[in-house]
């Protein structure tokens, strides 16, 4: 069968020599062919000697009327180093593949039969195009096309063909019998690529090349008839009672968008609309009766020839209510600042176009001011305070208290939002605003050369919070406890840490009984002293304080006991407050027990859910201390129980990261 084709070839070529055909005869063999070809293509038999020969009725016919049209002056390059770059997406170039242009180099050939060949150079990423889903089309040339796409030039070490195609398998809307060639919808990661456009068998002709985003193949369908299909000749929309309406086709438009990332990719032919910003929340959405395809909508400021994305939407949000398709409708909101004008492109998805309702509408939020970031500074003078303090959006921001001394760490804490209740300090947040709850970032560290305690805070969203600053911590008090005896109480009190402390002193009731001198260790000391001028059955209470070297002084903490002949280490039940709180990650929690009892000390978070069990079992009479360790728990209010017997207290905790 081969054999007989190419000897008929051989004939037509005889034939063509001596007497020239007319153009009918040649077309008539080429409905033939292309029939034959048609049946081929559809058992699955092999189409390369029928292919050939329509190639040679081509020629035949093409050179009855010889090209007379002016050849692109950007026509594909000879070679790799002379290639004509693809600097725009959507891109078309249109050249000639024939004896007039016979390239030196030959390129193709890994897709197809080999032929004279064109070249041209695409960049992705970097100064280029952003990566994506992108196709490469030949459709609407006048020769069986070839194409391939390379990872760089095909005769350098190392390159590879990345994709290649002969005879395209979606519609190309030309009249080339399916012999267009189109990569559809290949995603191109950064790099730099070749695409070589040759001819099946030699072929040769007119060549139209086409770089588009998504996988569109074929003529993509815009009429570009619209006046509106460019951003520069927007339709005005003019809001009446807070919202406007308009209807369009999208093919009357062009796929005129610039083909980043907006929301959303452009996708399709479509048609510009500007509106005026009002300094409200505006929404743009096609949920309409006479939507009739898969839109998407992109939303941009600027100028008009230098778009800024503003955001984009292919299909409604499940969430909302909506009384439309909402896998054919699109919304964008946006916060839109006065007298500025926004350009609105309403396109497809894939390609699809066809007929939508657009509506444009002032929602009446006021759109609040853009977010400025900033730090804040506060002075030792100021201690103790509360104060609102705005976050914005992903902010990591500082808090600085100074000047001050490397020994002079501040004590601080921070509640979501503003409207807080609290009497010591007195509350300076007593403000209506978003609220916000920043995590901690970083602790607080010290910066001598400016003589600054600085920490920094993270928020996620943007808001406002409380921030606190109790004291600045001369001395971190573990605990303080007061064992009653028969005529004595034991005191005792260990520390975390301690600086520029002078001196511990012990009053019972407001009389000054003992000072004790302070270890200053940065690392904490451990300290006792016990009362022997007491009468049992009497109700004493001690309270611990610290002197610093300056002279100031500061009450740490109380404890109440009553000593009586044959006293427990406990007259009481009783569960005492965590200290430190708020803490990072451990506090401890101490309870007295005046007989030995069954107990349960366990630790819920804010919904009631048991994170910890701390002890449990049978205790002893007398005074416990255990330590309870939130460094897997999420910062927040948690609550602790005690229950021993007939005795429950509860007592709330302030984790803070």
């Amino acid at each position: 069968m081969k054999k007989f084709v190419a000897v008929l070839c051989l004939c037509l070529f005889a034939v063509s020599a001596f007497a020239a055909r007319s153009p009918q005869e040649i077309k008539s063999d080429m409905r033939s062919v292309s029939q034959e070809i048609a049946v081929a293509r559809s058992s699955g038999s092999d189409l390369s000697a029928l292919k050939h020969e329509l190639i040679a009725l081509r020629k035949e016919l093409r050179a009855l009327a010889p090209r007379h049209s002016v050849r692109s002056l950007d026509q594909g390059g000879d070679s790799c180093d002379e290639a004509t770059v693809i600097s725009t997406a959507p891109y078309e170039d249109n050249g000639a593949i024939d004896e007039e242009v016979h390239n030196t180099y030959d390129y193709g050939g890994d897709c197809g039969d080999d032929g004279d060949d064109v070249v041209y150079e695409l960049v992705i990423g970097q100064d280029g195009l952003p990566a994506g889903p992108y196709s490469i089309s030949a459709c609407g040339s006048d020769f069986d096309t070839v194409i391939e796409l390379w990872d760089s030039c095909p005769d350098a070490d190392g390159s590879a063909l990345v994709a290649c195609n002969d005879d395209a398998d979606v519609p190309c809307n030309d009249n080339n019998d399916g012999y267009s060639s189109c990569i559809s919808g290949i995603y191109l990661e950064d790099g730099t690529y070749f695409i070589i456009l040759f001819g099946y068998g030699f072929d040769q002709g007119d060549y139209i090349l086409s770089f588009n985003p998504g996988s569109n193949c074929g003529d993509n369908g815009c009429l570009e008839t619209a006046a509106n299909s460019y951003p520069c000749n927007a339709q005005p929309v003019v809001l009446s009672g807070g919202s406007a309406y308009e209807f369009g086709i999208s093919y009357e438009g062009a796929l005129s968008a610039p083909y980043d990332y907006c929301g959303t990719y452009p996708g399709a032919c479509g048609l510009w609309y500007s509106v005026v910003g009002t300094g409200n929340l505006m929404r743009a959405h096609t949920c309409d009766a006479e939507t009739d395809y898969d839109t998407k909508i992109n939303v941009y400021t600027g100028s008009c020839d230098a778009l800024v994305c503003v955001d984009g939407n292919d299909d409604w949000d499940p969430d909302n209510n909506f009384t439309c398709d909402q896998n054919l409708s699109s919304k964008v909101d946006w916060c839109s600042e006065a007298g500025v004008t926004y350009y609105i492109f309403v396109n497809g998805f894939e390609g699809e176009t066809g007929n939508f309702g657009l509506t444009v509408e002032d929602i009446g939020t006021p759109c609040a001011p853009p977010c400025v970031e900033q730090d804040y500074y506060f002075s030792l003078d100021q201690v103790p305070f509360c104060e609102c303090l705005s976050i914005c959006e992903n902010q990591i921001q500082k808090i600085f208290v100074g000047p001050a001394g490397p020994n002079d760490r501040p004590v601080a804490y921070w509640h979501e939002g503003c409207q807080v209740v609290r009497e010591i300090p007195p509350s300076g947040c007593d403000t209506e605003c978003v609220p916000a709850y920043p995590v901690l970032y970083m602790d607080w560290i010290y910066l001598p050369d400016r003589e600054l305690w600085c920490m920094d805070l993270y928020s996620q969203a943007g808001g406002c919070y409380c921030f606190c600053i109790d004291r600045i911590l001369p001395v971190e008090l573990n605990s303080f406890t007061a064992v009653a005896g028969d005529g004595e109480v034991a005191l005792s009190w260990e520390t975390g840490s301690e600086s520029n402390l002078d001196r511990f002193e012990i009053t019972r009731d407001g009389e000054l009984l003992a000072q004790l001198n302070a270890a200053n260790s940065s690392t904490g000391s451990t300290y006792s002293w016990t009362d022997e001028s007491v009468r049992n059955g009497v109700v004493y209470s001690y309270t611990l304080s610290v002197v610093n070297l300056d002279g100031s002084r500061e009450e740490l903490q109380t404890q109440s006991v009553t000593p009586r002949v044959g006293a427990s280490t406990a007259t009481n039940f009783a569960l005492n407050q965590n200290y430190p709180n708020p803490f990072n990650p451990e506090t401890n929690i101490s309870f007295s027990l005046p007989v030995a009892s069954n107990i349960e000390l366990s630790v819920v978070n804010a919904v009631g859910q048991e994170v910890a069990v701390l002890a449990q079992g049978a205790y002893s009479a007398g005074n416990h201390t255990v330590k309870f360790n939130g460094q897997n728990l999420a910062s927040g209010i948690y609550f602790y129980t005690l229950k021993a017997g007939n005795f429950t207290a509860q007592h709330k905790m302030l984790l803070l990261k």
